[in-house]
């Protein structure tokens, strides 16, 4: 059950929307009949129980600001072993209209049967032309599968009710022996909804 305690000026009259929090989680696992491979190469065998205990320091700044940030911290026991993570994620409002968001995910993990590490970059750009047109851009690599995504999707909204999507995919591969990324997939699809009221 997790115990938490927040810092900050909520009993301030004038609030700035800057946030700070400690948390720490108890949890509780037992795995099914079957081994578990948390990661390749790394396998918790069947039928163990195991309990840890983890600590997460949360700070977050307004996002009302041009730029602002979260970022999130945490440590403590995992499984038959200790997890360390570390996440941020940087908000950008340039222009009106424009905003960014940009996230960092990396997790180590140290375990009686083995180690390893994780990691997530993420981009998210919002461009909104008018009321009724926008484009967002998603990208994310992610250090697991190895792959580089890239997702654009164009709306258009002709009034209320009735919107056309365009959406287009494209996935790389990291190569490590040509020390570069291959083309994995792309596509393009889109979609009309219209709405006919009586």
């Amino acid at each position: 059950m997790p115990i938490e305690a927040r810092l900050g000026d909520q009993d301030t009259p004038r609030r700035s929307g800057d946030t700070a929090s400690f948390t720490i989680l108890r949890e509780y696992d037992r795995l099914p009949d079957k081994d578990f491979q948390i990661s390749k190469g790394v396998i918790l065998r069947k039928g163990h129980e195991y309990a840890w205990t983890r600590y997460q320091l949360n700070v977050s700044t307004a996002n009302r600001r041009k730029v602002s940030t979260t970022t999130t911290v945490e440590a403590g026991s995992f499984y038959s072993g200790h997890r360390r993570d570390f996440s941020t994620t940087l908000n950008l409002r340039a222009a009106r209209g424009m905003s960014a968001a940009l996230t960092g995910q990396f997790n180590r993990i140290e375990l009686l049967e083995g180690k390893f590490s994780t990691k997530i970059l993420r981009a998210v750009v919002n461009t909104q032309f008018s009321p009724w047109i926008a484009l967002v851009n998603n990208f994310q690599y992610d250090s697991v599968s190895t792959v580089l995504g890239w997702q654009s999707r164009f709306r258009w909204i002709l009034r209320p009710g009735s919107d056309i999507y365009v959406v287009y995919t494209h996935n790389w591969q990291e190569d490590p022996v040509r020390d570069r990324f291959s083309t994995l997939d792309r596509r393009v699809a889109s979609k009309v909804l219209y709405t006919h009221r009586f």
